[in-house]
């Protein structure tokens, strides 16, 4: 009898397969970095066929790792980067596009222009993204025309690659795309004229949870229940058992995601905060309050590759540690744009307080401090709209940086509680799969463990003060914005 659950973690820089016993634990995973390419000023692009080629490759080194077969996985699931997007051609799975990558803003000028005609599409969603690779790749169009074209998010096209000519994704990978009603649960058809899309060319949806379609042998090595689907944001939020009402997390992965339980009804949040749908499966759907931190892990791969002063992402806690201070450095880490709440992805980073004595580690320090300001700005402007969570839990690459953990818990005032699994989108997803076809009881999706509890160490008088002389800061990177 099969008795392994895989979750498939097709992330931004990189995409993980994990593979979990009976028990719910981890037994192995594998990892492959994901290259992007920027070829434009703004644009952002992933090859569709190395994003398959590691998903296959890491399928099988996580089974082989687990000294077991493809046959003894009785299901799995699939997370993801939300928002990007990718055509392909449904009979042959070959890709008609580039992988459009979430933080791509090429159609920032489109989305004004939709914004000024009532519909609220930004540049990081992908419905401007699907209009774009229409109207600009013949290849794509021809395939439109014959009824052969297939647009979707990473999800959709991997189960595509797994399982054969479907074209499916989950409500909650649906609804950040620009093109989802929350209240019909189905594909909106305003914005869909608005960019002269239609749904033949878009996934199918279908429930995060149960039952999906079955792999190929030829894709998987063996037919197994695909039975899990979730944005990766979702899947952690489920992952880390935030299953009640007001409980919240961040990854702290590429970029930095706050999202918050919302229960079975659609909460508002302050500027730059949007609804989304958890998951819906069961006849039930539950939706979630997020913000986005557009760059955090990103900004300690800069300080490692673009300017090289730290040799790994682990050695900047320990020399922001040890420079005490910033002693007057500070930075706000937008180097892909602001997002909640000023949400200007023309924003740039911005570095100040530099002096002839400043430090590599006086840098590192102030560059995590923005990252961790960055995460309290959008908690502040989560709370406008419900109350405020009074503990954080945390997930996600950064999430191992202690430094990083404790400036989070001092500038947000609530203890933030460290996930003892960092990769918790993979085993949300996994958790979806699994109790989706009974080999994992209902009972596991409340489960978290936590690795470390890191508790507020400032007075509120020097929490409200640091704030206040990072809110001058960050204005400076707005004005220059424009």
């Amino acid at each position: 009898m099969a008795r392994y659950v895989m979750g498939i973690d097709a992330g931004t820089t990189g995409v993980r397969a994990l593979v979990f016993d009976e028990r719910g634990h981890a037994v192995s995973t594998a990892y492959r970095e994901i290259h992007s390419s920027y070829p434009r000023p703004q644009w952002m692009e992933q090859d569709p066929l190395e994003v398959w080629s590691s998903t296959r490759a890491v399928i099988g080194e996580a089974i082989a790792a687990a000294s077991a077969t493809p046959a003894d996985v009785a299901a799995v699931g699939i997370t993801n980067q939300r928002s990007s997007i990718v055509a392909w051609d449904g009979p042959t799975g070959r890709p008609l596009s580039r992988m459009l990558i979430w933080q791509d803003t090429r159609t920032a000028e489109r989305c004004r222009e939709l914004q000024g005609q009532g519909l609220y599409i930004t540049p990081m969603m992908a419905a401007s993204k699907a209009e774009w690779i229409v109207q600009n790749l013949p290849e794509a169009r021809a395939a439109r025309e014959q009824g052969r074209l297939r647009l979707g998010t990473p999800n959709a096209y991997l189960a595509a690659c797994l399982c054969g000519d479907i074209n499916v994704s989950d409500h909650g990978n649906a609804s950040p795309t620009g093109l989802y009603s929350y209240f019909d649960h189905a594909w909106d058809p305003a914005p869909l004229a608005a960019l002269g899309l239609d749904t033949g060319v878009l996934p199918t949806l279908v429930d995060s949870s149960g039952e999906i379609a079955r792999t190929r042998p030829d894709a998987f090595g063996a037919e197994v229940a695909l039975a899990g689907m979730a944005g990766d944001q979702q899947a952690s939020l489920f992952g880390l058992g935030c299953i009640e009402m007001s409980q919240a997390k961040c990854s702290y992965g590429t970029s930095a995601m706050i999202t918050m339980n919302s229960g079975e009804s659609v909460a508002f949040g302050g500027s730059g905060t949007y609804p989304i749908v958890a998951w819906r499966f069961g006849g039930r759907t539950v939706f979630s309050l997020e913000g986005q931190v557009v760059t955090a892990g990103a900004a300690v791969q800069w300080l490692r590759d673009g300017i090289g002063i730290v040799a790994d992402a682990a050695e900047s806690a320990a020399l922001a540690e040890s420079a005490g201070t910033t002693g007057g450095v500070w930075a706000v880490p937008a180097f892909q744009g602001l997002g909640t709440p000023m949400m200007q992805a023309e924003a740039k980073a911005m570095i100040g307080g530099l002096s002839r004595g400043s430090t590599r580690g006086q840098i590192v320090r102030a560059v995590l401090e923005g990252i961790a300001h960055r995460v309290a700005d959008v908690a502040e402007s989560i709370a406008e709209g419900v109350s405020a969570p009074t503990i954080l839990r945390a997930d996600g690459g950064a999430s191992r940086n202690d430094f990083l953990m404790q400036a989070q818990a001092d500038l947000l005032g609530v203890p933030v509680e460290r996930s003892s699994f960092a990769d918790g989108a993979a085993l949300g997803a996994a958790r979806l799969a699994g109790c989706g076809v009974g080999v994992w009881p209902q009972e596991m999706t409340h489960h978290f463990e936590i690795e470390r509890t890191f508790e507020p160490a400032i007075s509120a008088d020097e929490r409200q003060s640091r704030r206040a002389q990072w809110k001058k800061r960050l204005a400076l990177v707005v004005a220059d914005a424009g």
